[in-house]
C-alpha cells in the first residue's frame, strides 16, 4: 500500500515538475529592423501587406509572405547601411556597374518576437549576448551558413537538438557588428531568424523538410507564443538606395536624370572607390563613426519624408518613435534574468528595442521594482546523445526533449521511493 502511494506521488511529481519548467513564457517584444534586398517588395491588395516576389519560389501568397523572412539575417535600422557601405559599393573591388548582390533596396520590418523558453534558459544569463536573444547565426541563401563544407554551426543544430545539442527551438539571435574597418557603425546589430528547413538553401527546401525542421515564422495574423512560432512580421515599407544616395537626382551627360546606379556607372559615375577616393557626397568619410551615425539618420529622415508623400509612400507606414516603443514594450527585467538582477536596471535602445544593462543610474534605466518576484530559474533543454556529423544530424521535436526530461525526473523520484520503501 505504501509503495502504491509512493508511485502515485512519483507520477504526480513528474507532471508537476514538467509543468513548472514550462510555465514561464517571454512577453512579446516589438522590434523594428531592416534588411538590404535586390528587389522591392510588392503590395498585395488582397491581404493589404507588402510581400516578396522573387524570380522563383514565390507563386502563392503564402510563399511570398514566407520568402520575406525565411531563414535570413536582418540588421538594426541604425546600422543597416554598414553592409551596403562595406561590401556593396566599392567600385575598386566590386566589378561591373551593379552593387554586390545587386543591393538596391532597404526593407523595413515591424517584427514581434517571443523566444522559446528553452532559448532564454540557455542564453539568458550569458553576458556576451543581448538580453532576450540567443546566439547569432550567419544565414545565406535561406539556410544556416556552414562553418566548413556541409558542417553546420552548433547554434544552428540547437534549433532542433541535432548532434547532441540542446533542443531550444527556433530562437532569434542577435549580436553587435560595430567595428567593420570599412564602415564602423556604433549602433549596428545583426539578427538571425531561423525559419523552416534551415539546413537547406531556398531551391532545395521541400514540404517534407519544412514539416520536419519547423521554423519560427508565424502565419500571417498569428501572434507568436514561443511554442507554435517565435516571430511574426509586417513590412512597413522600403527605400530605393539609388534615390537615397542621390543618384536619381543627378543629371546625366545626355541631360536626363539617371534612372538607376547602373546608368550612372555606365556614364562614368563613381558611387565610391577606395582606390581613387572618389565618392558621392552621401558616402563621404566612410570610416568616421560620427559620419556613419549621421548617414543612418539621413536614411531614417528620408524614409519619413517618403512615407508622407502620397505617391511614393503609398501603403507605407512610418517608423514608431523609439520612446513610444520602449513605453509599450515590457521592461527588460520581465524577459531577462540579467536585467532582473542588474543593479542599475536595463534600458531599451534603438528602433530594434534591444535591452542594454545599465552601468550607472539613468532616467531611461528601469530596475525591477522592490517586492517584484525575481526572474524564475528556468530548466535548460536536455542534451541528446551525440552521434553523426553536424551536416547530417536528424531533427528531433520538442516533445522528445520533454519526454527525456520527464524520464529523468521519473528516475530520480523512483530512486527516492525505493529508498523509502527499503
Amino acid at each position: 500500500m505504501m509503495l502504491g502511494h509512493l508511485f502515485a506521488f512519483v507520477a504526480a511529481s513528474v507532471v508537476t515538475a514538467v509543468m513548472a519548467e514550462n510555465t514561464w513564457k517571454m512577453t512579446p517584444v516589438r522590434s523594428i529592423q531592416a534588411r538590404v534586398q535586390s528587389d522591392p517588395p510588392v503590395w498585395d491588395t488582397d491581404n493589404n501587406v507588402w510581400v516578396a516576389v522573387f524570380k522563383t519560389g514565390t507563386n502563392t501568397f503564402n510563399e511570398k509572405y514566407v520568402a520575406s523572412l525565411d531563414t535570413v539575417n536582418t540588421a538594426s535600422v541604425e546600422g543597416a547601411l554598414m553592409y551596403v557601405q562595406s561590401e556593396g559599393i566599392d567600385q575598386a573591388i566590386v566589378p561591373g556597374c551593379s552593387r554586390k548582390s545587386n543591393m538596391s533596396y532597404v526593407w523595413f520590418y515591424d517584427i514581434t518576437i517571443v523566444q522559446p523558453t528553452y532559448g532564454i534558459a540557455e542564453y539568458g544569463s550569458n553576458t556576451a549576448i543581448y538580453p532576450e536573444y540567443c546566439q547569432f547565426v550567419a544565414m545565406d541563401n535561406g539556410m544556416c551558413t556552414p562553418t566548413a563544407g556541409t558542417t553546420l554551426p552548433k547554434e544552428c543544430l540547437q534549433y532542433f537538438g541535432g548532434n547532441g545539442q540542446p533542443n531550444i527551438g527556433p530562437c532569434v539571435g542577435g549580436e553587435n557588428r560595430l567595428d567593420n574597418p570599412k564602415a564602423p557603425y556604433d549602433n549596428n546589430v545583426w539578427f538571425s531568424f531561423p525559419n523552416s528547413c534551415f539546413t537547406k538553401p531556398f531551391g532545395a527546401k521541400s514540404d517534407a523538410c519544412r514539416a520536419q525542421l519547423k521554423g519560427g515564422l508565424c502565419p500571417l495574423g498569428v501572434v507568436p507564443d514561443g511554442v507554435a512560432c517565435t516571430f511574426s512580421y509586417n513590412l512597413l515599407g522600403y527605400v530605393n538606395i539609388d534615390d537615397l544616395v542621390g543618384i536619381t537626382s543627378m543629371t546625366s551627360s545626355a541631360g536626363e536624370k539617371y534612372p538607376n546606379r547602373y546608368a550612372f556607372c555606365q556614364d562614368g559615375g563613381i558611387e565610391y572607390s577606395s582606390q581613387t577616393g572618389q565618392s558621392l557626397p552621401f558616402w563621404e568619410n566612410p570610416t568616421d563613426r560620427s559620419a556613419n551615425t549621421a548617414r543612418s539618420q539621413k536614411m531614417i529622415q528620408y524614409y519619413g519624408t517618403q512615407v508622407a508623400d502620397p505617391v511614393k509612400g503609398a501603403n507605407m507606414k512610418a517608423f514608431p518613435d523609439v520612446a513610444t516603443l520602449a513605453a509599450t514594450n515590457p521592461p527588460c527585467y520581465v524577459n531577462s534574468p540579467l536585467c532582473s538582477s542588474a543593479k542599475f536596471g536595463c534600458r531599451r535602445k534603438l528602433l530594434a528595442q534591444l535591452c542594454e544593462v545599465c552601468t550607472v543610474e539613468a532616467s531611461d534605466c528601469i530596475k525591477r521594482p522592490a517586492g517584484t518576484p525575481s526572474f524564475p530559474a528556468l530548466e535548460k533543454a536536455t542534451r541528446s546523445s551525440s552521434g553523426g556529423s553536424s551536416g547530417s544530424s536528424t531533427a528531433s521535436g520538442s516533445d522528445q526533449n520533454d519526454a527525456a526530461q520527464s524520464m529523468a525526473h521519473v528516475g530520480v523520484l523512483l530512486l527516492v521511493a525505493l529508498a523509502l520503501c527499503a
